[in-house]
């Protein structure tokens, strides 16, 4: 009766577009032992519905690889290593794309099932960051040491920030004290020129 039950769904999947998906989980032998059978309907133009077509009473208890497929349009086996244990207290979640194709399944457990509860998940837009201005600075031997990371590498950008305006004298202080220096490096040598002349004149 079920294996008839299951040809007339599939026989109503390529007229109706639907899609049989197969949930089953493999033991220590290695072999498939279905835990449900679920019905996408995937009809253009509305939201995709899962429905819950079939699901055999198990009694099972331990960890298994869960496995699922569609025939001709996926195929996953041991998407999942994890424990099962009766009754089964889980929410099947269908993961679909923009176009509405099965692209993964997910088997999560919630203890206020009882049973297996299918569900379709489209994709979700995630937050973004909002865009700030990024400029180059040129930073001093003590600015690159201090934020060096970890990796030994030095952070090239950082965020637009306030710049203290400096004065004149700020930005040519060491112009100013070089020329001093030179100033009197000439003034003591002409001084000195000076006096080693007018010791002469007097001898």
């Amino acid at each position: 009766m079920l294996v008839r039950l299951l040809r007339v769904i599939s026989l109503a999947s390529v007229v109706f577009g639907t899609d049989i998906l197969r949930l089953s989980y493999t033991d220590d032998k290695k072999d498939a032992i279905p835990l449900g059978t679920f019905e996408i309907d995937n009809t253009p133009g509305r939201n995709v519905s899962v429905t819950t077509v079939d699901v055999p009473n198990v009694q099972v208890s331990g960890h298994y690889c869960l496995n699922a497929q569609i025939e001709g349009k996926l195929d996953m086996p041991c998407f999942s290593y994890m424990k099962l244990e009766t009754p089964l207290r889980f929410d099947l979640i269908v993961d679909l794309n923009d176009d509405n194709e099965v692209k993964q399944v997910l088997l999560s457990y919630n203890e206020t099932n009882n049973a297996i509860v299918a569900t379709a998940r489209y994709p979700v837009v995630g937050p973004s960051a909002p865009v700030a201005k990024l400029k180059k600075r040129t930073k001093t031997y003590a600015d690159k040491k201090a934020s060096k990371n970890k990796d030994g590498s030095t952070a090239q950008f950082e965020e637009d920030e306030e710049t203290k305006e400096l004065s004149w004298f700020q930005k040519n202080w060491k112009m100013l004290l070089v020329g001093l220096l030179i100033y009197n490096l000439v003034a003591g040598s002409i001084k000195k020129q000076q006096d080693t002349g007018s010791g002469q004149k007097a001898d």
